[in-house]
């Protein structure tokens, strides 16, 4: 197929198309057929296609970036979305967890960088937000209850995801959430974590309104970092805007860096307000970890049983 008819059938997302990829699989490498579907994302980065696996159906997510070609501003700056992506790549082929997005493989053609990725229907939380409006708290709760329990997987392997936020978060058809986007991830290393004497101050990467101030003043961060993150999303979802909304970014940069704290809404429980409120410690030292916030009041305590929930949980019995 001519690079015109590709462009061509590129501009109709809902027209298909087969290709063949040398695919390279946790396994090794493996040749495998994929229809390329609809857009269904597009970022800084490049785009996410909807795939399909052309023998066995299988569903999936396909990043692709361009490769560069050669050394204009503009290729240097594919290159360092394609340094990103393989970043990504090497942290999410060794993560296995329910609240992870699963890696399936990848693969490099004359023209693109692919990355496979588990498909999840449901989208992210901030499409979720624009299309149904501000979540109830107990939506939240749940919620946060699966992004804490993805964080602390991925904090126990000593990666701080860095950009938490609700277009990170995805959610699948049975209300199940995913953590994706590691193109900005980091493997902490090891002597920061034994106290080593190494400086560790990390670029500002990431999005500006859910940002820590220790990562803001670039002072260096850990995965408490995060945490502020956390929290920062519970409020874009209980509200339906990020945090610093009516600020500018270099408004909020400075707003951030200045120790300020974000607004806790007031129409919510008293615990879940003392939750946003640990996280939103200045001090990341005394910030809590995810283990210690799924054990927080707010979190640990069971949603009453609904009479539909009754029911389900009795024809399982039954079953």
């Amino acid at each position: 197929m001519s690079r015109g008819n590709l462009c061509a059938r590129e501009e109709v997302s809902t027209v298909s198309y087969s290709l063949w990829f040398l695919l390279i699989h946790l396994d090794g490498i493996i040749a495998v057929k994929w229809i390329k579907g609809a857009l269904i994302g597009a970022g800084s980065f490049g785009k996410v296609y909807l795939g399909m696996d052309a023998s066995s159906g299988l569903l999936m997510a396909v990043k692709q970036v361009e490769l560069p070609t050669g050394s204009a501003p503009n290729q240097e700056r594919k290159k360092s979305m394609l340094s990103a992506l393989e970043r990504e790549i090497e942290l999410l082929k060794d993560l296995q967890h329910e609240n992870i997005v699963q890696y399936l493989y990848s693969s490099v053609d004359e023209e693109f960088l692919n990355i496979f990725l588990e498909y999840v229907p449901g989208g992210s939380v901030s499409a979720l937000l624009r299309n149904y409006g501000a979540f109830e708290e107990p939506l939240v709760k749940n919620f946060v209850r699966q992004i804490l329990q993805g964080l602390n997987y991925l904090h126990e392997k000593d990666i701080i995801h860095r950009d938490i936020k609700g277009a990170n978060i995805l959610v699948d058809n049975k209300g199940g959430i995913k953590i994706s986007d590691f193109g900005i991830s980091k493997k902490v290393e090891d002597n920061l974590l034994t106290g080593g004497n190494r400086i560790h101050r990390p670029s500002l990467q990431g999005s500006v309104f859910w940002m820590a101030p220790e990562v803001v003043k670039q002072t260096g961060h850990t995965h408490k970092a995060d945490i502020w993150s956390v929290g920062c999303l519970v409020v874009e979802m209980l509200t339906g805007e990020h945090p610093w909304a009516q600020l500018s970014q270099m408004q909020a940069i400075f707003k951030i860096g200045s120790m300020a704290k974000p607004t806790i809404p007031s129409d919510i429980s008293a615990e879940a307000q003392d939750f946003l409120a640990r996280t939103f410690e200045i001090n990341h030292e005394a910030r809590p970890s995810a283990t210690e916030l799924l054990l927080h009041s707010w979190i640990a305590k069971k949603p009453p049983v609904t009479k539909a929930g009754a029911a389900r949980s009795n024809s399982a019995a039954d079953a």
